[in-house]
């Protein structure tokens, strides 16, 4: 037996129905949809302020409120409801209907004054202030009257300099300053009798090492002069220069020849080619110094015996070491002065650099852990007999060092073979 089931016809039902229907679980509560402010648009980021305040407490702010917040939103919405071309402009951005100026816009776009009831009293002229274009429109005295900056038109701009150092140039008293006595004098001499004149100072007279000069009324000498710096357009280096009242400063190139012409004092002296100094007058450049540790690390005691650091300094070893326990440079730890050369018509800097590199097989190659923890490794020991130091520097400055070599396995020098 068969047996037929019939089902009931299904009604159709259509949108009207389903939205007609009421929604007990709020599934239709959809929010608008708000239409972002560009980032551009200050406008239009400030009166969303406005809507993000009202989206978040549920009520418009109050100029009564206590907070200062709410009563700055509160001015500035009822800035926006009165002025029609703000409205329209910030039409697309109210999400929630809270400018409620439509009427306005629309009549103004007439060319129809509508008057609202109740008529709304007038806001104070400050709370309708919004942006810097208000304030210049407001400006019924003219008193910002004035030709428009050309902010963004660039006249005169100067090529890419280098960074300001991060050595700034200061005087100090300098140590040695007896060895340098004997050239002022002799300019003064030379500036009285007549011999040497004093010149305004200009870029084209330039300035040499063995060079006097006068800036800011003390007489300045240029003792030497470092390698030249990389980064300017024009040539700079690092100057050692003597001041005639005792003092030195290590100043840059560049800052001496810019400092004379800006001082209206500012001279060279001009010696009509002759020497500054006498050449039988030897000039003092500096010191190069030998040293020997006093630390007890464990680390060093294998080298100790024939362990010695060379380096050269401007002023007086005894300042140099001063703090020779706190760097790294002495070991962190006490030194001995084993012996000094006094450099005279040579550059130390240079001296001290031809003795490094003669003994360099021979520098102390080892890592040492400082006070505070970090390891680090000498640049300026090492493990070489004394009297190799001492033959290295005599025949650096007889100028016969072509003549020898370094043994590695030795640590002495010897006579290079002549090839036959």
């Amino acid at each position: 037996m068969i047996r037929l089931r019939f089902s009931k016809a299904v009604e159709r039902i259509n949108l009207d129905d389903i939205f007609s229907e009421e929604d007990d679980l709020g599934l239709l509560d959809v929010t608008p949809l708000k239409i972002k402010a560009p980032a551009g648009n200050i406008l239009a980021n400030q009166f969303e302020e406005v809507s993000n305040f009202y989206e978040i407490n549920g009520h418009l702010p109050s100029i009564d409120a206590q907070a200062f917040d709410e009563k700055r939103l509160a001015r500035r919405l009822k800035a926006f409801q009165f002025n029609p071309e703000q409205c329209k402009a910030l039409k697309q951005y109210d999400a929630y209907g809270l400018l409620k100026c439509e009427t306005i816009i629309q009549a103004s776009e007439l060319g129809v004054e509508v008057i609202h009831q109740p008529l709304p009293v007038e806001p104070d002229k400050s709370e309708l202030v919004t942006s810097l274009d208000d304030i210049f429109d407001d400006d019924d005295d003219d008193l910002l009257d004035f030709d428009a900056p050309e902010l963004f038109t660039m006249h005169h701009v100067p090529v890419e300099r280098k960074e300001q150092p991060d050595e700034i140039a200061k005087r100090q008293p300098c140590t040695n300053f007896h060895r340098y006595l004997p050239i002022f004098d002799t300019v003064q001499q030379e500036l009285k009798s007549g011999s040497s004149s004093l010149d305004r100072f200009r870029h084209e007279l330039n300035i040499h090492v063995g060079d006097a000069f006068i800036l800011n009324g003390v007489m300045g000498y240029v003792h030497s002069a470092g390698e030249r710096l990389e980064g300017y357009s024009t040539y700079n280096a690092r100057l050692h220069l003597i001041f005639e009242n005792g003092t030195e400063m290590h100043m840059l190139f560049q800052s001496l020849t810019h400092g004379l012409v800006r001082d209206e004092q500012g001279s060279k002296v001009v010696r009509e080619g002759l020497a500054l100094v006498p050449d039988d007058t030897p000039i003092p450049t500096g010191l190069v110094y030998v040293l020997a540790t006093k630390s007890t690390d464990s680390v060093l005691a294998e080298y100790k015996s024939n362990l010695y650091k060379v380096g050269f300094t401007d002023g007086t070893v005894d300042e140099r070491i001063k703090y020779a326990d706190k760097d790294k440079t002495f070991l962190e730890a006490p030194v001995r002065v084993v012996m000094t050369t006094e450099c005279y018509n040579i550059d130390a800097h240079k001296l001290e650099t031809l003795i490094h590199g003669f003994l360099g097989h021979r520098r102390l190659n080892i890592t040492i852990e400082g006070h505070a923890g970090q390891t680090y490794s000498p640049k300026e020991w090492f493990h070489v007999p004394l009297n190799t130091i001492v033959e290295v520097i005599k025949y650096i400055l007889d100028g016969t060092i072509s003549l020898y070599r370094m043994d590695n396995t030795t640590g002495r020098v010897v006579k290079k073979k002549l090839n036959k």
